[in-house]
């Protein structure tokens, strides 16, 4: 009974990894740039090491040997050399496409629920064997290649306001005049509130 509990538990977490992306790094770059970040006040800062902490989709930026994250009520954008990045309530979401002064942007954040129950599955498989020649420790990821699963967040600039993507949220900033624009692209076949290409095919078309 317990190997079977350990097993659908295993297939469970494979099952929602799937359906996530993965990444082996916890920052959005592999390297710490530089960058220029807009503070609340209006004053800009260059940093020369900076980057976004996926965990919290935050600020962090090197200072000598240590990896600091940066105050976020001071933060309102970071301009790196192939993205830009705005603070939308407490998260950076990138800035993945506009039409005329309406944009898209996407907060990528580690999923901790699954990355917690990532761990816990480890710890409990390690010693579980399915027989004396094949352990279920083959089937994980060795430590020193760490996957954590990433959810996307979306959000619209829409008449000059951030609203998430959902259809409640969105809804109510559409005005009644494009409400059923609005409809039509919503109900095609294949629309998804998580997929950028369908989120850019509803900005175009409310814009």
């Amino acid at each position: 009974m317990r190997r079977t509990y350990l097993f659908l538990m295993l297939a469970a977490f494979c099952h929602l990894l799937s359906a996530q992306n993965v990444s082996n790094r916890v920052t959005a770059y592999q390297d710490f740039k530089s960058a220029i970040v807009l503070l609340a006040n209006g004053n800009a800062l260059k940093v020369g090491k900076a980057n976004i902490f996926l965990k919290n989709s935050s600020l962090v930026y090197k200072s000598g040997a240590k990896v600091l994250q940066a105050n976020m009520n001071n933060v309102s954008e970071v301009k790196f050399d192939d993205r830009i990045y705005v603070k939308i309530d407490s998260v950076m979401a990138y800035r993945v496409d506009t039409v005329g002064e309406n944009g898209l942007y996407c907060a990528t954040v580690v999923d901790m629920e699954a990355y917690n129950m990532q761990m816990a599955n480890k710890r409990q498989i390690t010693n579980l064997e399915i027989s004396s020649q094949v352990s279920m420790t083959a089937l994980v990821s060795p430590d020193d290649e760490q996957e954590y699963p990433l959810n996307d967040y979306y959000y619209f600039k829409y008449n000059g306001k951030f609203v998430k993507a959902m259809e409640l949220y969105v809804l109510r900033s559409v005005p009644k005049a494009k409400r059923r624009l609005f409809w039509a692209i919503v109900r095609e076949p294949g629309f998804s509130w998580t997929n950028k290409d369908s989120l850019m095919r509803l900005l175009q078309t409310i814009s």
